[in-house]
């Protein structure tokens, strides 16, 4: 990773921002509330030519007034004025920045002249820069936060490059509800200075993160992508929505980014030949990549279904088949295993539908330990492991609270489910579950927040398990090949 801008613009000692004020209303000032809220360590820099203080914070009317010069700026003002203020940013020692403004090639004519300005000044300075027309960056442990949206939950494992700032801002909230975490999120916009190469050579050397998602429009240098790609994806796994290839997307992000894409033949082709797993859906992108950054790849195709009910049990086979993975029927010493802890009634064959029942332990620990530990099994995907609703409808039913250990059942069910988050990594296979209750549920949010992901819908879970068996293949023929 030496020599790699990203490296100091993502962990930058000090920022400054230029077009912050005390007016809330503009995008300089939700930026800067976004790096105060997010507890940036560093010095904070506003840049004004009018303002004396900042949300409480010194302001510089010029950047030839700063005390030194930032390892880092944030440009959000007026098209017009970027490359004067970047020339005068160049001037006080600036080598990094992120130009937030847009208005430039993806507006046309005039913007792309605009563009080929700030790229000499830049030059001229030996400045690096994100942008123009991003939506800046997220370091989850170095707290840095340079776009418009907070990002307040815990740091992860997912490492994001997009050419739209809405997949890595916007999503935040929806993937805070099922605890998908970013390690690092870059929006690269135009990228007409770093570009999703940098960014994919940057995250494949960051060892927090565990898995690199990126959303593509085009890639402007073709060869070097699917250099770094190949190198990558043989040490951790990259999953990509590319969307440029209709006729429809490549107008649309023309005028997005001012990029230029190609057919989506050429682009599905080469990011198979990269071991990049393509994706179809935004759904898809973060489904995969967190199960990708949370689990071990799995080894082959042969996944046991478990659940309480037969409902799951038939569509989650039914899409394992679909999604190219076997439902093998279990060999007859395990399925003599199984008949130990299930009812009369229930199917030990795989699926395995327990029918009703109220003992969690038989979901979540004690099938699982004895078919994980199989070399026959490489994965398992199972539903309903959730906070029986009878102890919910108790709280406020039962006539004597105090007299109901509410809280010792709550620890029960954790001692149980603590067993289960340690299955992955004993038995090096992947388990991957879905439930209905998501995070209003205690059992779905302890195994979320333990590196468990769990789905809304079973089919999510079968198609991010169908994503760990691509990305196992991928390993192996990369290492082998």
């Amino acid at each position: 990773m030496a020599g790699n801008p990203l490296v100091e613009i993502m962990n930058p000692g000090s920022v400054a921002i230029v077009g912050a004020s005390n007016n809330i209303m503009k995008m300089g000032t939700v930026l800067l509330t976004s790096i105060l809220r997010g507890n940036y360590p560093g010095k904070i820099y506003p840049i004004h030519p009018r303002e004396e203080t900042v949300f409480g914070l010194k302001t510089y009317r010029k950047a030839a007034d700063l005390p030194e010069a930032p390892d880092l700026a944030v440009l959000v003002i007026p098209t017009r004025a970027v490359p004067q203020v970047l020339g005068e940013l160049g001037e006080r020692g600036v080598r990094k920045a992120i130009i937030i403004s847009g208005g430039f090639s993806e507006v046309g004519e005039e913007g792309g002249e605009l563009e080929k300005e700030i790229v000499a000044v830049a030059r001229r300075y030996g400045i690096r820069f994100i942008g123009p027309n991003c939506i800046g960056v997220i370091n989850t442990r170095g707290k840095l936060n340079t776009t418009f949206f907070p990002y307040l939950h815990e740091p992860g494992g997912i490492g994001i490059a997009s050419q739209s700032g809405t997949y890595i801002t916007q999503v935040i909230s929806y993937l805070a509800k099922y605890q998908i975490r970013y390690s690092q999120a870059i929006s690269v916009g135009n990228s007409v200075d770093i570009d999703l190469v940098d960014c994919l050579e940057y995250l494949g050397e960051d060892p927090e993160t565990k898995a690199i998602a990126l959303y593509i429009e085009a890639i402007r240098r073709g060869r070097e992508f699917l250099e770094a790609a190949r190198e990558v994806t043989r040490k951790k796994p990259v999953v990509a929505l590319y969307v440029g290839g209709t006729e429809a997307g490549a107008r649309s992000s023309l005028s997005h980014t001012g990029a230029l894409s190609g057919p989506d033949a050429i682009y599905e082709g080469a990011l198979r030949q990269s071991g990049i797993i393509r994706v179809e859906t935004v759904e898809e992108l973060y489904d995969w990549s967190w199960a990708l950054a949370t689990q071990p790849p799995a080894r082959g195709r042969n996944i046991v279904v478990l659940s309480h009910s037969g409902g799951p049990t038939t569509s989650m086979a039914d899409a394992c088949e679909r999604w190219g993975l076997r439902v093998p029927i279990l060999r007859d010493d395990l399925q003599e295993k199984v008949r130990e802890f299930i009812a009369p009634t229930a199917s030990p064959r795989n699926p395995i539908d327990l029918t009703f029942s109220m003992d969690l332990s038989i979901l979540a620990d004690k099938i699982p330990r004895v078919l994980l530990a199989d070399p026959e099994v490489d994965g398992m995907v199972i539903h309903g492991i959730t906070l029986p609703p009878s102890l919910k409808g108790m709280r406020e039913l039962a006539p004597n609270r105090d007299e109901v250990p509410f809280q010792d059942m709550e620890k029960i069910v954790a001692s149980m489910l603590t067993e289960l988050i340690e299955f992955p990594r004993i038995f090096g296979k992947p388990i991957l579950c879905s439930a209905f209750w998501g995070e209003k549920d205690h059992a779905v949010v302890f195994l979320q927040s333990r590196g468990i992901p769990c789905f809304p819908a079973p089919e999510r879970a079968v198609k991010a398990m169908a994503a760990l068996c691509q990305y196992g293949e991928i390993r192996e023929k990369m290492h082998n090949g």
